[in-house]
């Protein structure tokens, strides 16, 4: 089941962003993440809110061979999901091909 969230409630990934100026874009597929930091904060408020399709969507293609989306599924709603931290990022910009971002 999908956490209940509207475009006016905090966005889960901690930006401090109405859902619906934050990650909604992206889930909704208006908008593609431009930085490796709104990709992982994106990718965390999908398991949140139960984005599940865009979990798939948003892996690197080597990763898809192996993907479970009833397994993701379930374990996304069997978790209490109690925010996202960002330590650091390292490259990952508009302009990078590929970056970092560590988490907690």
């Amino acid at each position: 089941m999908k956490t209940k969230i509207t475009n006016s409630s905090p966005c889960p990934c901690g930006s401090n962003k109405e859902y619906g100026n934050c990650c909604s874009p992206y889930h909704s597929k208006k908008n593609h993440a431009p930085t490796a930091e709104a990709l992982m904060r994106s990718r965390y408020t999908a398991f949140v809110v139960g984005e599940i399709q865009y979990l798939y969507d948003t892996l690197a293609p080597e990763s898809r061979s192996d993907y479970d989306e009833k397994s993701t599924k379930e374990w996304a709603q069997s978790v209490h999901w109690k925010g996202l931290r960002i330590l650091t990022t390292d490259k990952g910009t508009e302009s990078d091909e590929k970056g970092t971002v560590e988490f907690v």
